[in-house]
């Protein structure tokens, strides 16, 4: 590994996501600073706005060895014009903290917002105060209809101008941004890094023991994705249709209009009894959740959106050892199999992906076997150690690229 001591630090800017617990982002953006930490290189988050999940509440610490600042509040006010303030004055606080703490050693700032007005602010902050910009893409939703005016227009040219190095998460996004690259005549940088997780620790205690697991096979969705939900739930009716004793468990949190649609599709299909909501979890009882599972729930559609990322759940879910239950599209078909070592459905196809649900009640041993065949597959091929120096060489090329451009300029 390239010796580069700490002679750089990454700064990671994200909007109002959550950290550090709740949700996929917060879970990507601990996995790279722990990366990049791996190889000496420094690593802080700074968080522009409060948090959405009550289970955030504290406004700076150290959480997995990464260290965060919230420049506002944590707590987000109801009051829609109190909101509006505190996002402003987070602008502020994100100005003050960037100016300062550019001054003390090379920094690159790891953009971690892919839309919207920060997503331009802090770019052109970044480009005022001399400081490279790496974009995260993770998902690449310029197909969704719910798709703004203003972040197509972004996605046109500015999102990409303003950055020196562009952290793609599938081989999809990684053309689209090579073909973007060219048409701009740009010099940007790409790097594509799948779902990595701390795979020692998802893994730990395996294999898991029969008192380990639920008494009533119990199958574990975890993400905020409604359309997913729904997906997850009309599966699940189809399981207990066929007469299979098994429950399911929902991880996530929503808002109002998402739990009421949650909670009428149980009533109409008469799940209630077999469906628990567990709203946001801590790090451990997720853990403890996953490991519980008769299998562990990751619905993809035949759409754009899944053809162009990777949930981050799944190297989580991998990681536990514990089956998974998939669809064949997009990049995790590179290292999963189906039968082999997860369980893969046609995407969108709710019946499909109900009968790998019964195929894992029917034939827990050999869904057990599989669960360890897909955490081998994790530990090989998804652990971020196994990432870290090609990671820490992208974001110092990076620095080092902008540095010679500014030079000659």
């Amino acid at each position: 590994m390239r010796d580069r001591g700490t002679q750089y630090q990454v700064i990671c800017i994200c909007g109002g996501y959550g950290f550090p617990l709740g949700n996929a982002s917060a879970a990507r953006i601990t996995i790279v600073g722990k990366a990049l930490q791996q190889a000496a290189i420094g690593f802080l988050l700074l968080h522009c706005g409060p948090s959405p999940n009550a289970v955030n509440s504290k406004r700076s610490g150290i959480y997995e060895g990464i260290p965060f600042e919230y420049t506002t509040s944590v707590r987000r006010p109801e009051n829609k014009l109190a909101r509006v303030l505190v996002y402003a004055w987070a602008l502020v606080g994100l100005t003050i903290r960037l100016a300062t703490l550019r001054t003390r050693r090379p920094t690159l700032v790891y953009l971690y917002v892919a839309d919207g007005p920060l997503n331009l602010y802090a770019g052109y902050l970044c480009k005022l105060l001399g400081i490279p910009v790496v974009q995260e893409l993770c998902e690449w939703l310029q197909a969704e209809p719910s798709w703004s005016a203003f972040n197509r227009w972004l996605y046109r040219k500015s999102i990409f101008k303003l950055a020196t190095g562009v952290l793609v998460i599938s081989k999809a996004i990684e053309q689209r941004v090579i073909t973007r690259n060219s048409e701009l005549n740009l010099r940007l940088i790409v790097h594509r890094l799948p779902v990595i997780v701390d795979a020692k620790r998802f893994a730990a205690a395996s294999p898991v023991s029969d008192a380990v697991l639920e008494r009533i096979p119990t199958f574990v969705y975890c993400g905020t994705w409604l359309k997913d939900v729904l997906f997850v739930l009309r599966a699940f009716s189809f399981v207990k249709l066929r007469g299979f004793n098994s429950k399911l468990r929902i991880v996530g949190g929503w808002n109002r209009a998402g739990m009421a649609a949650i909670l009428q599709e149980l009533q109409e299909r008469g799940l209630c009894t077999d469906v628990v909501l567990t709203g946001v979890v801590d790090d451990r009882t997720l853990e403890t959740l996953y490991k519980a599972a008769a299998a562990l729930l990751a619905p993809l559609w035949d759409d754009d959106r899944s053809k162009t990322r990777l949930p981050n759940k799944i190297g989580e879910y991998l990681a536990s050892g514990r089956p998974v239950i998939g669809c064949k599209i997009g990049d995790l078909t590179e290292f999963l199999v189906d039968d082999v070592n997860a369980f893969l459905a046609e995407p969108g196809n709710e019946r499909a992906f109900a009968e790998k649900m019964i195929a894992v009640l029917q034939h827990p041993e050999r869904a057990a076997q599989i669960g360890r065949a897909g955490q081998k597959t994790c530990i090989a091929c998804l652990d971020y150690r196994v990432h870290a120096d090609m990671l820490a060489t992208f974001f110092s090329d990076c620095i080092n690229q902008h540095k010679y451009r500014r030079s000659v300029a």
